[in-house]
């Protein structure tokens, strides 16, 4: 058992961690996505329909990159960080059971970033989208009769 000293000292870099984690996943995903390209001049089925997958994956890598310098600030990109991981997630299971293909090494990441991600951020509430169709601060804008 770790005392309640121990338990500041982790806390006091969990600030760290998530941003390094961000950072991490970011790169990852910029350096697939840019092996991608090698794989898609031959086979260019994502620019049939007026997009190319691996920009789309550079640009989120970068996105998750940027950030990681202020996480908290920018929720989104983390809420998409998580909602990834759980894609990822699925379409390993997905793809294993119909292809009997498996990626272990994606599947572990997917679960390792997505599981740190939800632990480290600091105000778990913010990830979860509000559905009561409130303003989270105030300053709307009132209705005319």
């Amino acid at each position: 058992m770790r005392s309640r000293g121990g338990l500041l000292f982790v806390a006091k870099w969990n600030p760290l961690a998530l941003k390094l984690v961000l950072w991490f996943m970011g790169v990852l995903i910029v350096f697939g996505s840019a092996y991608g390209f090698v794989g898609g001049s031959f086979f260019p089925f994502d620019q049939y329909i007026g997009v190319t997958g691996s920009v789309a994956g550079i640009a989120f890598g970068t996105g998750l990159i940027i950030a990681g310098f202020d996480p908290e600030g920018n929720v989104s990109w983390v809420r998409a960080l998580v909602l990834y991981a759980i894609l990822e997630i699925v379409y390993q299971i997905v793809d294993q059971i119909a292809l009997a293909r498996f990626d272990i090494v994606a599947f572990l990441i997917a679960i390792i970033v997505g599981g740190l991600v939800l632990w480290l951020y600091p105000n778990k509430n913010e990830l979860w989208m509000n559905t009561s169709g409130g303003m989270k601060s105030g300053g709307g804008m009132k209705a005319r009769a």
